[in-house]
């Protein structure tokens, strides 16, 4: 009896760990982040809005915004990852008879056709293949080379913004290509997003795993892990009625906010620009960054050349 049980015993432990390989193969890097605490790099991925096989056709959707002209670089991703979401897909549907398989993105509302893998024979797909690089792996430690300087803020900017105030800081960015691209991949648009979700979206890139949002009191935190270690990240959140400047209270909550977080190091992002006491901080406690208005295109510049 007890050689029974033994057995039984061992199958479900087998099943459990068969079910989290399959489900971890595709998961996202949020649910991946959550689950873990320093965690090796997962690759984002797009987020796929619809699968379905119409006659030859495998069409897989992406909720991924394309860009007005054309884009090299988003197509080979696409692509990539539209056969690799039928790869998962033929283990529970029949796909026999597909000859080729479509990718499609979003144009404004509607979805647009992006391009079409085909198949030599159908229902055979095409042996797995590492995606196409949009942004070089980065080293131990990414952040050590974003420095924190103004990046060529004049004191009292923030006093000059138009009464109209200020608006997503991606506006303000000049993107490599390829980066640009990794960013659409995520579903954003690049010069409507804000500096919360570039940074997000751009440590990914760079091979952090960014866990889900943790709701505070007017402001989100997360986790970005890597083998370094882990950031804790405060995002200020962005209004356009705010002043353009970002406040002491909410500079010094996040000095507590890290301190009680445990973890390695610690970015406050936002799209307001910096008071001076933000290089106060930083003095006092290297391992903190502000990433304001000013200083984000400093940051994305430290990640594509790390």
């Amino acid at each position: 009896m007890g050689a029974v049980i033994g057995i039984v015993i061992f199958l479900v432990v087998v099943a459990a760990i068969a079910y989290f390989v399959v489900r971890g193969a595709r998961a996202l890097p949020s649910e991946i982040g959550a689950s873990k605490g320093v965690s090796e790099p997962v690759r984002p991925v797009p987020p796929v809005a619809e699968f379905h096989v119409k006659g030859d056709a495998a069409n897989v959707y992406f909720d991924v915004p394309l860009p007005d002209g054309e884009d090299k670089v988003l197509e080979k991703l696409l692509l990539h990852e539209a056969v690799e979401v039928v790869r998962e897909k033929r283990h529970t549907l029949p796909i026999d008879q597909v000859a080729k398989v479509v990718a499609h993105g979003k144009r404004g509302s509607e979805y647009a056709k992006v391009g079409t893998v085909g198949l030599a024979t159908p229902g055979t797909l095409p042996p797995p293949a590492p995606p196409p690089t949009v942004f070089k792996q980065a080293g131990p430690d990414p952040l050590a080379a974003f420095g924190g300087t103004s990046g060529g803020a004049a004191p009292g900017v923030a006093a000059a913004v138009p009464d109209e105030g200020i608006g997503p800081a991606g506006a303000d960015l000049e993107l490599p290509a390829q980066i640009g691209s990794g960013l659409r991949m995520q579903g954003l648009v690049p010069e409507r997003a804000t500096a919360g979700d570039l940074v997000l979206a751009l440590l990914r890139l760079s091979g952090f795993t960014v866990s889900a949002a943790t709701p505070a009191d007017g402001y989100e935190t997360y986790t970005a892990s890597n083998p370094s270690g882990r950031t804790f990240i405060w995002i200020d959140p962005f209004g356009e009625s705010d002043y353009p400047e970002l406040s002491e209270p909410a500079i010094n909550r996040f000095m507590v906010d890290f301190e009680q977080s445990g973890h390695d190091r610690g970015l406050l992002v936002s799209d307001k620009f910096g008071p001076f006491l933000v290089y106060e901080k930083e003095r006092r406690e290297p391992r903190v960054r502000f990433i304001t208005r000013e200083r984000l295109q400093q940051f994305v510049d430290s990640l594509a050349l790390t």
